[in-house]
């Protein structure tokens, strides 16, 4: 187990610049991470959510999680593999059927490792057959609690969790649904050491996005469709662009430093949340 303290957002002007590269091998050919939204509902409401809760807009289809499964397919078929799937929401621990899921992605053997994302806080969702599949477990802590992080280690033992697990605090996050008018050749700068093109290339309604700020926004426009005739080389073309996406260009996090609190709630009691979250722990774990 890891825990990680970090005050800085992901893209903030004090962390350490390197070159974007959404891409694990000199190939590229497979996507270093591919983040897939399985739910747009969360039982949080934080201000400012960089995944734009709760009006996050539906991430796939009529078909529900089945579309990105379908989508993954077409990616394997044109030649691209995936180093890792993490599995976000909203809240993905509130998705039933959760478990299936991530066995039928399992099966596709389109990734290396499937990791999920949870703020932790409705542990039943999340039981021994869920964490079978995963590689790795990852909790935003939001509440900043030892014994909340302590009961989910002894839950993740008895489960008979093998893989690697993580609990990230963090003070605060990237502006991502705000909107700027940003100094074109800033933003062309800003594109080449972006730090969400390397880490949060996204998965959503059919199509891969550079980042999920445009996915959240309902850009499909500046996304790629995936289609039966997707090639290795459209991908890389759309990832590996030197030019910017035109969201780049009103994206806030371009030349500003990260100015969100972590987990400041609008409309929810994380208090209340956090009492039902650690008793039901506690239930399983005595």
């Amino acid at each position: 187990m890891s825990c990680e303290v970090n005050s800085l957002g992901n893209n903030s002007n004090n962390r350490a610049k390197k070159q974007a590269d959404p891409y694990s091998d000199d190939q590229s050919s497979v996507i270093r991470e591919l983040e897939i939204s399985l739910t747009n509902v969360c039982n949080l409401d934080c201000q400012g959510c960089g995944f734009s809760v709760p009006k996050q807009v539906q991430p796939f289809d009529s078909r529900g999680v089945m579309h990105h499964l379908d989508s993954l397919m077409l990616l394997r078929g044109a030649g691209v593999s995936i180093k890792r799937i993490v599995l976000v929401g909203g809240e993905a621990a509130l998705v039933a059927g959760l478990d299936q899921f991530i066995s039928d992605l399992r099966r596709l053997n389109v990734c290396q490792e499937i990791e999920l994302v949870t703020n932790g806080l409705y542990p039943r969702g999340i039981n021994a057959d869920v964490l079978q599949g995963l590689d790795r477990f990852v909790v935003s802590d939001y509440v900043y609690d030892d014994e909340f992080e302590e009961l989910w280690l002894h839950y993740l033992k008895l489960s008979g969790f093998k893989g690697e697990s993580y609990f990230r605090r963090k003070d605060f996050w990237d502006d991502l649904m705000g909107d700027r008018s940003n100094d074109p050749v800033v933003v062309e700068q800003h594109w080449k050491t972006c730090f969400y093109r390397s880490y949060d290339v996204t998965l959503e309604r059919g199509r891969i996005f550079s980042c999920s700020r445009i996915a959240k926004k309902l850009q499909d426009d500046q996304g790629l469709l995936l289609t039966d005739h997707l090639k290795a080389d459209d991908v890389r073309s759309y990832l590996m662009s030197v030019k910017p996406k035109e969201s780049c260009y009103s994206c806030p996090t371009v030349g500003a430093s990260s100015n969100i609190p972590v987990a400041v709630q609008l409309d929810s009691d994380i208090d209340k949340i956090l009492v039902k979250a650690k008793k039901y722990l506690r239930l399983q774990v005595l």
